[in-house]
């Protein structure tokens, strides 16, 4: 992603932040699943990595001796109130020095990375030895619905997802052994197109390489019919990855 793109990312995150939690449905799902492999594990310096609004927060904090939340967004940020220290940054560029943090938590952050190979590389100079990290990752084949609806004007919606294979190749270059590894495809169902896409706009999805030209009303009802058609309910799938890695 672009320096440009990151920063239309973080306006789309920024605006999102009152009713993210609201619509983040499948982001809840993969939460789930990532804090049920935490069980009670103690996390000591524990880094939220793209926090978000906080959804996660008092669950980590509870087993966390520190908490660090951190995020793109200071909107995002701004929505926290779990005790813990916010740090408004690069999830490419950590503020944090090496050696230094026992656990990393990030759930539907990390594919908004700018590179993917810099960003687990940043994990692996801030994580103590032995420390672990537990990851979702949005991956190749999410929205293929909202992909296919776009296409059909001639118009990318969402960004280029990394396959399961290269984020575990991107792992491995890291110098992380991964412990944990799943993938699963989550769905969300919505009472028409419309909602489906204004669900995507809630929570910043729909952020990356659509440019800055608006859609015009045929196209935006051409999106909506491909996407829905006649059916009552749409439902968006997304492929996600998890990971357990210890350095």
């Amino acid at each position: 992603m672009s320096v440009a793109l990151k920063q239309q990312t973080q306006s789309h995150f920024s605006k999102a932040a009152c009713r993210y939690q609201h619509h983040a449905r499948v982001q809840a799902s993969a939460s789930e699943v990532l804090l049920a492999h935490l069980a009670l594990r103690p996390l000591g310096l524990c880094l939220d990595l793209g926090a978000g609004p906080g959804v996660n927060s008092a669950a980590l904090a509870a087993q966390s001796d520190t908490l660090l939340a951190l995020d793109l967004s200071p909107s995002m940020l701004a929505q926290i109130h779990t005790p813990s220290v916010k740090l408004c940054a690069d999830m490419d560029a950590l503020p944090l020095h090496g050696n230094s943090l026992d656990t990393v938590f990030s759930n539907f952050a990390m594919q908004w990375s700018s590179d993917l190979n810099i960003a687990l590389g940043e994990l692996y100079r801030v994580l103590k030895p032995k420390g672990r990290a537990y990851l979702a990752i949005v991956a190749a084949g999410s929205l293929g619905e909202v992909k296919t609806a776009f296409a059909s004007i001639g118009r990318a919606a969402i960004n280029h997802f990394a396959s399961f294979e290269d984020i575990l190749g991107s792992a491995h270059n890291a110098g992380f052994q991964v412990n944990w590894q799943q993938e699963l495809s989550l769905f969300d169902t919505y009472a028409s197109a419309k909602e489906a896409l204004k669900s995507l706009s809630a929570i910043g999805a729909n952020s990356a390489e659509q440019g800055h030209r608006a859609l015009s009303k045929g196209e935006y009802a051409q999106i909506l019919q491909c996407l829905g058609g006649d059916n009552s309910e749409v439902a968006l799938s997304y492929n996600v990855v998890f990971l357990e890695l210890i350095k």
